[in-house]
């Protein structure tokens, strides 16, 4: 009868087991480093990206608040002009002219290039900012020019109240011909404003009634300009804390 022999196994002892246990874990916290290492070179690139957008918009926004001051102040010495006439009592064309020039321009307020901000809240990518201080400042920007869809409303609600007024003392046929002289004809254009129209009333309190609207706008426009200052003024500092902090060069 034949005796099986089973082969001696030998042992492990403790240190092998532990050596093999090191080995295990370390692979494990080295992979798991690797992948925290390659997450945040990701994120980084993404918020150096986005930062550089940022700036973009906010440059963006620095000229469009120059360009709205701009236009405001156009406003305002439209609207000086038409209340030294009306006080004279001459130049009626120039104040037709004046009158029809100012609602053609509409009411337009200023309009924020918020593309990567809203990027950044949508996607919840504030995340990804490490400073709090960076993130502060972009909040209480975007928060602050908010505020500026409010007073576009009442901006086109003061041009309203102009054009509402203006009958009590502009001729509607005058003031059609004139607009289509804008268009496309200077000459007849400069017939219309040399040939001082007569207006529709020369009652105080008409002139009074229409002035008022006038003034109400004057003073809105600088309020406006007021604020735009004010906007331009944080967005050029957040340009240079953005630029600053995330070394962008352009």
């Amino acid at each position: 009868m034949e005796v099986h022999h089973h082969p001696n196994v030998e042992k492990k002892g403790f240190k092998e087991y532990f050596l093999e246990f090191l080995m295990i874990f370390l692979a494990v916290t080295m992979g798991f480093i690797a992948e925290n290492i390659r997450e945040n070179i990701s994120d980084n690139s993404k918020v150096n990206e986005y930062m550089r957008s940022m700036v973009s918009d906010l440059k963006n926004d620095v000229s469009m608040y120059k360009k709205n001051d701009s236009i405001n102040l156009s406003y305002c010495n439209m609207i000086d002009s038409i209340f030294t006439l009306l006080k004279s009592n001459s130049n009626t064309g120039e104040m037709y002219y004046l009158a029809r020039r100012l609602t053609m321009m509409g009411a337009s307020g200023p309009s924020i290039d918020a593309k990567t901000y809203l990027q950044l809240t949508s996607t919840g990518s504030f995340r990804l900012l490490k400073h709090q201080r960076i993130a502060d400042s972009i909040a209480t920007y975007y928060q602050l020019i908010k505020s500026f869809d409010n007073w576009s409303e009442l901006q086109l609600a003061r041009v309203n109240s102009i054009i509402n007024s203006n009958d009590k003392l502009f001729n509607a046929e005058v003031l059609f011909s004139i607009y289509k002289a804008i268009e496309s004809d200077s000459n007849a254009l400069h017939q219309i404003v040399k040939s001082d129209p007569s207006l529709m009333s020369n009652d105080p309190h008409d002139i009074n009634a229409v002035a008022i609207h006038y003034q109400y706008y004057y003073g809105f426009m600088k309020l406006m300009n007021g604020r735009t200052l004010m906007a331009s003024t944080k967005a050029k500092q957040l340009i240079t804390l953005l630029e600053n902090e995330y070394n962008i060069k352009e």
